[in-house]
């Protein structure tokens, strides 16, 4: 109730308009620009500008934590990725190198609690996706594929015994996860799902394909959703990188979210044992016990995304001349 009297005010009142001019950049001189030979007349997003997209004053709706949390990736982002990520989305290449730097900030497991894991809020979670988006969305995509869609699947619907086994390592990032129900066939119709899961002795044997799905060239766990040929039911089974009979190959020429290692994933005989299935899974519906929590996250990546793009505006409207004077003094003035 706090926050909505905060963002009613700022809501009512709103900010100033200097505040708004500021905040549109009418900026009268040309601000110091790079060194970079490809493009000399502005800085490229590798030294990424100051945030200056809060005109709500979003801060004082935040609690001591949920800011820590904020500036704390940002300055990461910034500092770590920002300046190489560009050649990695040239490459179509996911920055290995920093998985390990994000290890460090705690946030593996998002809003999971127990065995490791960052235990966020919701708010505080999705500060941090749209940290990490606003400077690069493929960064956002990979932890949020880990933490709300592998990591939650199996601290919602598995074991005890498949938590402690996989989450203290997927929390620590030693080990990353993947999640794979969308099909060649059934992309938004997700339910009319053909891969099979078909029982054998001390085991299941998995036989089908997956596309599309996030981090699955190098993840070492996936959560494979699969129907269960004796109950015509959807399991789910975590399947081990370097399993007999799972097969996975990077989709080429994506024209976005490039660092995301796309994957279609075929499985032909592929054996698990009996204590890779989740026995929380045993019909669709269990997937949406998953999704309806990972949607939430995944709502808040274009804030980040258009944050970014804000930020990267305002400067270059006050670097890029044309005509004598900086682009943004050709602004409208509030």
């Amino acid at each position: 109730m706090e926050r909505i009297q905060v963002l009613h005010r700022h809501l009512s009142g709103g900010p100033s308009v200097c505040d708004a001019q500021h905040q549109l950049a009418v900026a009268p001189t040309l601000a110091t620009t790079s060194n970079y030979p490809t493009f000399p007349q502005a800085q490229t997003m590798a030294e990424f500008p100051p945030a200056c997209h809060d005109m709500l004053h979003w801060d004082e709706l935040l609690t001591d934590k949920e800011k820590e949390t904020k500036y704390k990736v940002r300055n990461f982002m910034e500092a770590e990725v920002a300046p190489i990520i560009a050649g990695y989305w040239e490459r179509a290449e996911f920055p290995h190198e920093v998985v390990p730097k994000i290890a460090k900030l705690g946030l593996g497991g998002g809003t999971i609690k127990g065995f490791g894991c960052a235990g966020q809020s919701v708010v505080e979670a999705g500060l941090t996706c749209i940290e990490l988006a606003r400077v690069d969305g493929s960064m956002s995509t990979f932890l949020m594929v880990h933490n709300s869609l592998c990591m939650l699947t199996i601290d919602l619907l598995g074991s005890e015994e498949q938590k402690q086994q996989l989450l203290p390592d997927l929390a620590a990032l030693k080990t990353i996860g993947a999640w794979g129900l969308t099909e060649p066939s059934n992309g938004s119709d997700a339910s009319a799902l053909q891969t099979t899961a078909t029982k054998v002795d001390g085991g299941y044997e998995l036989n089908g394909c997956k596309r599309w799905i996030g981090n699955a060239t190098f993840a070492d766990w996936v959560v494979i959703w699969a129907r269960n040929n004796e109950t015509n039911q959807v399991n789910a089974f975590v399947v081990k990188k370097g399993t007999k009979g799972f097969k996975t190959s990077k989709i080429e020429n994506k024209i976005a979210l490039r660092c995301v290692q796309n994957a279609d994933i075929e499985m032909t005989k592929c054996f698990v044992p009996d204590s890779a299935r989740l026995p929380g899974v045993n019909s669709f519906k269990d997937t949406n016990k998953v999704l309806a929590i990972s949607r939430i996250m995944v709502a808040w990546q274009p804030l980040g995304l258009a944050m970014g793009t804000y930020d990267m505006c305002n400067r270059y409207l006050q670097q890029r001349q044309q005509f004598g004077s900086p682009l943004a003094a050709f602004q409208v003035r509030l």
